[in-house]
């Protein structure tokens, strides 16, 4: 039988995430017109290559040499999250979703938004990058990002929606329908898709820890820590991820498109090809 008082703080925690919903939606409503907002067919005709890099944020992003980056440029990239502590490559896409472990708390939220923009608003590698960025009500993180003027105003941003159609779902066709979400990643190799790119490579993606490229070796992120976890523990969406991609693998294949993981030693090379640079 549920007790009464876990039904009350259940009711407050929702009326306040609604709450914080939406002012950041007003927020956002009210100050979105002073960025420049591109259109889908500008986002489409930007990419320049038939390959794309997405770069997620483990700890084998340090093992990378200079001349793999140099050869991640001759291509498009995308980032995600919080790639962007990294000063190692150009970035043309960068989605925003991700950035604080709690939306309610502002003394959890607020500094790590501040230290987000920064990094983008200081990081060379993110001058001439489009931005992103989730919309809608649900979209918190996105609509602060707009709302709170924390992303210059002379950024390109394109705005996405997130389509909710249950677990282990299929990429999306079309903007329109929104990126399918299982985490990040997959936002992001569903908007790799959807731009038209006929081969996809992830990159630090590694998922057998929780190591970051950022962090020391044997350190471990607070976010992981709030969850009592270790740098060593497998990644929180390791389980989800694996058997997720090696299902989207199968669905690229009939569609002409080719999943790639970089690091042979990511889980994800248990249902991936591992690429390898010519």
């Amino acid at each position: 039988m549920i007790k009464i008082g876990t039904i009350f703080k259940k009711l407050i925690k929702r009326f306040q995430s609604e709450k914080v919903r939406g002012i950041s939606w007003l927020q956002n409503h009210r100050n979105s017109h002073l960025y420049k907002h591109i259109s889908e067919e500008t986002l489409l005709s930007s990419k320049k290559s038939n390959t794309v890099f997405i770069f997620g944020s483990g700890y084998s992003i340090n093992d990378i040499s200079q001349d793999e980056w140099k050869y991640f440029e001759k291509h498009d990239t995308i980032s995600f999250n919080w790639f962007v502590y990294q000063k190692f490559v150009r970035i043309d896409y960068h989605i925003i979703k991700e950035i604080a472990p709690n939306d309610l708390d502002s003394s959890i939220w607020h500094p790590k938004f501040n230290e987000y923009s920064k990094n983008i608003a200081e990081n060379p590698f993110y001058s001439k990058t489009i931005f992103i960025v989730q919309k809608g009500w649900k979209a918190t993180g996105g609509n602060r990002m707009i709302g709170l003027h924390l992303l210059s105003k002379n950024s390109n941003i394109f705005r996405y929606y997130i389509s909710y159609r249950g677990k282990d779902r299929l990429p999306t066709f079309t903007f329109s329908e929104g990126l399918s979400h299982n985490g990040t990643l997959s936002l992001c190799i569903n908007f790799a898709w959807i731009m038209g790119w006929k081969k996809i490579v992830l990159v630090g993606v590694d998922l057998y820890d929780r190591r970051y490229f950022w962090l020391n070796q044997k350190e471990t992120r607070d976010r992981d820590m709030m969850r009592g976890a270790s740098y060593k523990d497998q990644h929180n969406m390791s389980k989800v991820t694996v058997p997720l991609m090696n299902k989207w693998r199968k669905f690229f294949i009939k569609n002409n498109v080719e999943l790639y993981v970089y690091n042979s030693k990511s889980l994800l090379a248990e249902v991936l090809p591992v690429y390898l640079m010519k």
